[in-house]
């Protein structure tokens, strides 16, 4: 019997050798993203307007709710470097651990689905050489990754981020985030049997963690050593006498005993199977599989059940931040005079984190729209299109099905967490119509849609690069969040779709924009399908 980890290193070398392009722009991708906040607070610099910050940011339950907690108890002390690890940790964090997930589970799990993996079993290599060279590579990418990001911070020598071990701290607390979750997708790969439900429960299970930090950071700080999640900013770098590598070792350490458990399930089970295998289909088939949108339908009907779910779930504690906002404009005095100045203080304020907060819950709802329609690149792959349309089945009617189920699922999500927001709201004192929730927070599915168009167009015309539409989403995230922070350029503000939605209820509606962008996303849509209709299929 050959050992385990026989010719791991042949298979790591071929590895890099068929990914070093991707993994390059990953990396300089996660560098221009997490480095480029650090020159571009000058508004931190301002005495004035960190005092704003520090009460926005700090004393604002909500706001610590979006970006995690931070121990400073003074204005004073929040200058450059505590303003940075506040809004940048949890989100560059986030940021490693999706692409992480996708990473693993693509070079893992769908490689057993396409037959990869089996090919390779089929020489003579360890059991265990494929997934210890995978596992190599993410530690030497994360690795390396921390260690360009410290340096890259340090080489611009700005005031207050330019002590290496503090960058050292929030280089390597936020690429061990990116590792931890690579290892919670890789025990998920030996659980399940397909990689569409993989990546469904390790990001149910990264959504589920994230609700319950946003709960605890507010309430009770200590109970965020329990979620791994919430290590990605307890170390609190930058913050002088409380930097803390306990959360460093805590994630690596984690990981480690992931890896284990994987390697033992591994070890256990067939290529190409899982420990929850899928169950056995009917004896007869109902009448609805007999169309393909049915089909569709009920391949899919778990995940989008799940989404439905889970949208509703958060909108419900992101209606809880509401409260919290009404307490914060209430207990605090000061407020009024920091942001506006007039008796109409608190009714902006309250405009301004609706946009925030239906803007980033759109984003949330473009990535399930995004994995759900992307999967008809999938199937492309797995040659089970080409099967089907050996049948009487039109290209229109697989792209359109799609893109309609897509377009239809995120609808349905938006208005299930607007529908959450609006009934955990309704005791607050300031209760927001439904009318008012509604209007706010359906116009960012304009966004949304034109985000689906995008990937429509990469579908039709190249969809070996369909996966660009991830790099968009994270910009799209990056300038939700820190956009205005940052000061960034016009012309960058100017590339994200977000920027030209109307900010209800903030801005008035401008409906020739919406019904521009909507046009232009429908002729996307249609060029797309005209390059899907006319080009061939795609295999492996």
């Amino acid at each position: 019997m050959k050992q385990p980890f026989y010719k791991t290193e042949v298979l790591f070398r071929a590895l890099l050798k068929r990914d070093w392009l991707k993994l390059l722009f990953w990396i300089l991708g996660m560098l221009a993203f997490a480095a480029s906040g650090a020159g571009k607070m000058e508004v931190a610099s301002n005495p004035a307007t960190a005092n704003s910050l520090y009460t926005m940011f700090v004393k604002n339950p909500a706001m610590i709710g979006l970006f995690g907690p931070t121990p400073v108890n003074s204005p004073a002390n929040y200058s450059l470097g505590p303003i940075f690890g506040q809004t940048m940790t949890l989100i560059t964090g986030i940021t490693f651990a999706i692409i992480s997930i996708i990473y693993v589970v693509n070079r893992s799990r769908k490689e057993e689905d396409d037959g990869i993996t089996e090919l390779f079993r089929s020489y003579s290599i360890g059991k265990l050489a494929n997934t210890t060279a995978l596992v190599i590579e993410l530690i030497f990418l994360h690795l390396l990754m921390a260690i360009l990001l410290a340096f890259s911070i340090q080489a611009q020598n700005v005031a207050g981020l330019n002590d290496f071990g503090s960058n050292l701290l929030f280089a390597f607390t936020t690429s061990a985030q990116g590792l931890l979750w690579g290892m919670f997708a890789l025990l998920l790969v030996q659980v399940f049997s397909d990689a569409s439900t993989t990546k469904g429960v390790t990001f149910g299970l990264f959504g589920l963690l994230y609700i319950i930090r946003m709960g605890t950071d507010a309430t009770n700080l200590s109970l965020g050593w329990f979620n791994p999640l919430s290590w990605v900013y307890l170390a609190f770098p930058y913050v002088k006498g409380h930097e803390n590598w306990t959360s460093v070792i805590l994630t690596f350490s984690l990981s480690l005993i992931l890896l284990v458990i994987s390697y033992f399930l591994e070890l256990k089970r067939d290529v190409g199977a899982g420990y929850l295998p899928e169950g056995q289909g009917r004896a007869q088939g109902k009448k609805a599989l007999f169309g393909f949108p049915g089909l569709i339908l009920s391949l899919e009907k778990k995940m989008i059940l799940g989404w439905f779910i889970g949208s509703f779930v958060l909108g419900l504690v992101y209606g809880s931040m509401f409260g919290q906002m009404d307490q914060f404009i209430s207990s605090n005095k000061t407020v009024k005079e920091i942001f506006v100045g007039n008796e109409t203080a608190a009714s902006a304020i309250r405009g301004n984190f609706m946009v925030t907060l239906f803007s980033i819950l759109s984003i949330l709802v473009a990535t399930f729209g995004v994995i759900l329609l992307i999967k008809m690149v999938g199937e492309e792959r797995r040659n089970r299109l080409e099967a089907l349309y050996a049948l009487p089945l039109s290209r229109a009617k697989v792209y359109f099905t799609y893109v309609l189920t897509a377009i239809f699922s995120v609808i349905v999500a938006q208005f299930l967490a607007l529908l959450g927001i609006f009934i955990e709201q309704l005791g607050n004192e300031n209760v927001l119509s439904f009318t008012e929730i509604m209007k706010s927070g359906m116009i960012w599915l304009v966004a949304v849609i034109f985000v689906l168009a995008i990937l429509s167009l990469l579908m039709g015309l190249v969809p070996r690069f369909a996966d660009v539409i991830w790099v968009y989403l994270g910009f799209l995230l990056f300038m939700t969040y820190l956009g205005k922070l940052l000061n960034l350029p016009k012309w960058l503000e100017n590339l994200s779709i977000y920027s030209q939605i109307p900010k209800l209820p903030v801005e008035k509606m401008n409906l020739p924009t919406v019904s521009l962008i909507l046009i232009l996303a429908l002729v996307l849509i249609l060029i797309g399908y005209k390059a899907y209709e006319r080009r061939d299929l795609i295999t492996g």
